[in-house]
């Protein structure tokens, strides 16, 4: 490349952090704006919001004044995406990487979805969604698709102690927190995780199966006391685990499996024990298991950087993709590319 891309970050919250260092350590990116949703951190300094040097770059509620900056592409990592914000910036000309809940944009409905699609058309922009999981695992899951000569059915498992991902609001938009027997919590659940869907929707799209329906499935476990995490309180008897799945089903059979097992804390009834990381299982010819997880212990666990780290690597490639929804297996091989510590 000739320049760098110029890039915007959106939101320095919990997923926003390490991206925006990211950003800034990538040779190929060149941080121009920052974007924060809290009024308190309007006019800080970015570097300053992620544990960085000052840069010479306030954060700003002010869209426009980003977009005046002429980015070339927008990290888009708000707790929530706003269809309206990204209209605004696709047709600005801007391409966006995003970890809010995005893959295909399908679960927006159907006019969201062609206003997004209009955008990227009148912008000549593209946008592409992902993070850990969904996203990074799916892709796993589709590169180990690739050396089986029949396959009955594909899974990919998030199965962790998911304590050290501090977002309150995350957690209880899912329901954590609520009674067990809530009858609202299931439908909140599969509400608040639409991209799970869309990322059924784009393994299926991938790997040429005509789909008939995407059931959801869910189950909870109960804290055994009251449990204060410090970011939030869950009482006794309400939601401190949840494991649920998305099955894509041709004629009554899963043939896709996207599930998830987060606990937070140890004090819960059942105790379900965890995987520790994103479980790929193949069941055909032959049949594969692919375990893609983070060592050094709880403590250590870092899902936010794992978050941010595939987009961030996206955005050379996405920069370069043709204008619309782009999904990953549209793109080239997205590696590590300049991190390795030499």
């Amino acid at each position: 490349m000739s320049k760098p891309i110029r890039v915007v970050q959106w939101s320095t919250g919990v997923v926003g952090k390490p991206s925006l260092k990211a950003i800034v350590a990538h040779p190929l990116l060149e941080l121009v704006g920052c974007w924060c949703h809290s009024p308190d951190k309007e006019g800080q300094d970015a570097g300053e919001l992620c544990g960085l040097p000052p840069l010479g770059i306030r954060a700003t509620r002010d869209i426009d004044a980003l977009l005046a900056t002429q980015p070339d592409v927008v990290c888009y990592m708000p707790q929530f995406p706003k269809v309206d914000e990204m209209v605004k910036i696709l047709e600005a000309g801007c391409d966006i990487v995003s970890t809010a809940y995005f893959i295909t944009g399908t679960q927006f409905g159907p006019e969201a979805k062609a206003r997004l699609e209009a955008a990227t058309r009148k912008g000549g922009s593209s946008v592409y969604g992902g993070g850990v999981n969904p996203g990074h695992a799916n892709i796993i899951a589709l590169v180990a698709s690739a050396g089986c000569a029949r396959i009955d059915k594909i899974s990919v498992l998030e199965s962790v102690d998911a304590t050290p991902y501090e977002s309150a609001g995350t957690w209880e938009a899912i329901g954590f927190g609520l009674k067990v027997d809530d009858p609202t919590a299931p439908p909140l659940a599969e509400r608040a995780m639409p991209s799970f869907k869309e990322a059924v929707e784009m393994m299926a799209e991938a790997l040429k199966i005509s789909v008939d329906e995407i059931r959801f499935d869910v189950e909870y476990a109960a804290a055994t006391e009251d449990v204060d995490l410090g970011y939030m309180k869950i009482g006794q008897g309400c939601i401190g685990g949840l494991r649920c799945c998305w099955s894509a089903r041709v004629n009554g059979k899963a043939v896709i499996e996207l599930k998830v097992a987060w606990k937070l804390g140890t004090k819960l009834q059942p105790n379900w024990a965890v995987e520790d990381g994103w479980l790929v299982e193949i069941q055909g010819q032959p049949n594969i298991r692919c375990l893609y997880q983070q060592t050094g212990g709880t403590r250590d666990f870092d899902p936010a950087t794992l978050t941010a780290m595939p987009m961030i690597h996206a955005i050379p490639h996405v920069f370069a993709a043709p204008p619309g929804i782009i999904r990953a297996h549209q793109l080239p091989l997205i590696a590590g590319a300049y991190t390795v510590a030499t």
